[in-house]
């Protein structure tokens, strides 16, 4: 069977130091390339083969005081490293949608170029917590993007110009996702990562969590990436319980979406070094 992975990571630090990459990948894997991806997906199953890929930004976030990446540099170098090996790639890249509308054009014509042929669409994170430092992402400057007319404006560019938007938020911020995207139903819109589940919330998170997922499914433009499984259960790999309980939630949204709206992804090789 011919898979597509929606969803890997390249970088090199030491060429480009990207310090929202985090500690972990300082540590335990500096730099991460073409070559590597490649060797490491030749570990799937033996029934399933990679017949393409989506590389998403790893920039993260940015804002003023912050270290500046510079993300049309990322599209260049993740699209060099690619060419060479013929696999078939397209890059979802990092556009701030905040910002005037001409601004977004002009990065938009310049990852278009740095990506070749390459540019499927734009990620900016908007994970953002008011009270818990640890669910708020790097840059990620405050959580009322999604109420504003520039992002909203940035959407809808983004499906002008025949991009999708990869959403990657915390579930408190579902309910206004689901009302801007449904202002903007041209713009493809994929989910990331399971909608971001936090491993060790309450009974009264999850509820949240399937409230706003339920929100988001009831858009037909809307799919969903099931990947960043630990995200929702650290070591569910290697304790039952934890395993039942991703399994559990995979299912779930598979139920809520459909199968044609869902994806599994890697998320290589972040998902390699957090396990």
């Amino acid at each position: 069977v011919k898979v597509c992975d929606p969803h890997f990571h390249l970088w090199d630090i030491h060429q480009r130091p990207n310090p929202n990459l985090g500690t972990a990948v300082e540590d335990s894997l500096p730099a991460y390339t073409a070559t590597d991806y490649l060797a490491d997906m030749k570990q799937l199953p033996a029934t399933l083969e990679l017949a393409s890929s989506v590389h998403v930004e790893t920039v993260v976030g940015q804002m003023e005081g912050g270290a500046v990446i510079d993300a049309v540099e990322e599209t260049r170098f993740v699209s060099a490293q690619m060419t060479p090996t013929s696999h078939p790639c397209g890059i979802v890249a990092y556009v701030h949608l905040a910002q005037d509308k001409g601004q977004v054009e002009r990065m938009l014509q310049q990852h278009a170029e740095a990506a070749g042929d390459r540019l499927r669409g734009v990620r900016m994170i908007l994970n953002h917590h008011p009270h818990n430092p640890d669910l708020t992402w790097p840059q990620v400057e405050h959580g009322d993007f999604l109420h504003g007319h520039r992002f909203k404006e940035g959407i809808a560019l983004l499906g002008e110009q025949g991009l999708s938007f990869d959403l990657q938020c915390n579930p408190h911020q579902y309910q206004d996702a689901a009302a801007t995207f449904g202002d903007c139903p041209q713009t493809p819109v994929i989910l990331d990562h399971l909608g971001s589940f936090h491993d060790g919330e309450d009974a009264a998170y999850e509820a949240m969590w399937r409230d706003g997922m339920q929100a988001l499914a009831r858009l037909p433009h809307v799919s969903v990436k099931l990947s960043m499984l630990f995200f929702c259960a650290q070591g569910y790999h290697t304790d039952a319980a934890k395993e039942e309980h991703v399994r559990r939630l995979v299912r779930e949204v598979i139920g809520l979406f459909g199968a044609d709206r869902c994806m599994f992804a890697s998320n290589y090789p972040v998902d390699r070094i957090q396990g």
